[in-house]
């Protein structure tokens, strides 16, 4: 696509004007057919956010008029995940700060359990079996919650495993050809929904649609934002006010544009340091990201950015020599303490305003909206510095189990996401607190101590 004209058709793309219609579309389809939503959702045994979205399917079917079919899946694509060993063991980790937010159960044993093809196969048979058998979503996740605590499970004996292996590719062909490539996804006439992260999107849809069982429901599954930036009830220990929440950033990431402005947010709050660390975009790195991927994260990242009143979605892709010419002029935005005006002034203007970064243009309205001279910034537009900078943090994050951005550092605890902020603020007020905490938020303060620094090992 022409970069004179990819930021018009990306807003178009991502505009509600787009997707009102497609709804309007489905809505009316459905009414012909005089059916309810029909929820189909892909889980797989061993993805601990599958575990998670299982035991959030009840409060789903009690709050609204639904129907919930599910498909296993045991392989994934190799293409989607470039660095898998990395993705399953943060999945782990990042699964426990979820399980704690929404009070599901998640064993801390779990990060022990080897996957063996084998017992992942079985497991998944017997799982299959009881979603056959019409179980109820509690029973299928005490079978799940058995497979994660290292229980042995056996499918029936006179099950056809070959059958149920072809059942299992068939779904994941499904899921492609649907349009995704995560298990814990759910599909709902057009749409896609990623595990209890993304289920909040999907109640106010329901609810927007009139499927809500009882009047004026509320939306369960918001609460990892729906408290940041929690008043300051507390006296601050300011001794602790010098120590900086770092963030791991990419000019191109649509996610690390909203981590970067709620960053912003949260650490003007507390009235702590902010130290933004720029790695390359994962496509410059070498790391394929196939475009069925790339959409679903645009259009993810249009929908989180719209609940958190952020504007994205007119973006004029900085992929290559715009990122080259935003990194070449960090130094000099430094030198003149602009440097987050600087950052934010680029990803916003680029992701929210179509600018483009691999112009004189583009880039000198960026320049210029930060505080900087244009005339001065062009003189070092050839500086290449910024590479050994960006490639010590690169090696940073992968040495600690993250190869993608946005990552947030906080003291000791790591966490990858947009949507993790919740868990840095909780780290934060601990630490600034001069009082002594409530036992129960102690606890749950160590246990995600304890998550964060798995990390590290």
């Amino acid at each position: 696509m022409k970069k004179s004209i990819q930021h018009y058709v990306l807003r178009f793309i991502s505009s509600n004007t787009l997707l009102s219609i497609k709804r309007r579309y489905y809505t009316c389809a459905r009414f012909f057919k005089r059916g309810v939503p029909k929820l189909e959702i892909f889980i797989k045994v061993d993805d601990p956010y599958s575990f998670l979205l299982v035991q959030a399917l009840p409060t789903l079917e009690k709050k609204y008029r639904v129907a919930i079919t599910a498909r296993v899946i045991i392989n994934s694509d190799p293409v989607m995940f470039p660095e898998l060993a990395m993705w399953n063991k943060h999945s782990i980790n990042d699964a426990m700060h979820l399980a704690n937010v929404y009070h599901l159960h998640f064993p801390c044993s779990a990060a022990e359990i080897t996957h063996q093809a084998r017992s992942v196969f079985t497991a998944s048979c017997a799982v299959q079996q009881k979603i056959d058998e019409g179980a109820s979503w509690t029973g299928i996740a005490e079978l799940l919650l058995a497979y994660w605590k290292g229980i042995h499970i056996n499918a029936l004996s006179s099950i056809d495993e070959a059958a149920l292996e072809k059942r299992f590719e068939a779904h994941l062909h499904q899921l492609s050809s649907k349009g995704h490539y995560l298990s814990a996804t759910i599909h709902y006439d057009g749409e896609w929904y990623w595990g209890v992260d993304r289920l909040d999107h999907l109640e106010r849809r329901l609810i927007d649609e009139g499927y809500g069982i009882q009047p004026n429901p509320q939306i369960e599954f918001n609460k990892t934002y729906a408290s940041l930036l929690q008043p300051l009830n507390f006296s601050i220990d300011t001794k602790k006010c010098a120590e900086p929440l770092t963030l791991f950033w990419s000019a191109r990431s649509p996610y690390s544009y909203i981590a970067l402005l709620q960053a912003v947010k949260l650490t003007r709050h507390y009235g702590i340091p902010l130290v933004v660390k720029p790695v390359l975009p994962m496509m410059m790195r070498g790391l394929y990201v196939p475009p069925k991927k790339a959409i679903y994260i645009f259009l993810d990242t249009k929908r989180e950015a719209q609940k958190l009143e952020i504007d994205y979605g007119f973006l004029a892709d900085p992929l290559g020599e715009g990122v080259e010419r935003c990194y070449a002029l960090l130094a000099y935005a430094r030198a003149n303490n602009k440097y987050l005006d600087y950052l934010l002034s680029f990803a916003t203007l680029v992701n929210a305003h179509g600018v483009r970064a691999d112009t004189d243009s583009g880039l000198k309205k960026i320049v210029e909206d930060a505080g900087l001279s244009w005339q001065e910034a062009k003189r070092h537009l050839a500086n290449t510095d910024w590479k050994e900078e960006v490639t010590a943090n690169q090696a940073d994050i992968y040495q600690t189990g993250s190869w993608g951005v946005p990552v947030f550092r906080y003291r000791d605890i790591q966490v990858w996401g947009q949507d993790r902020l919740f868990v840095m603020e909780d780290a934060i007020r601990q630490n600034l607190n001069l009082h002594e905490v409530a036992p129960i938020d102690r606890a749950m303060h160590d246990n995600r101590q304890t998550v964060g620094s798995l990390q590290y090992e």
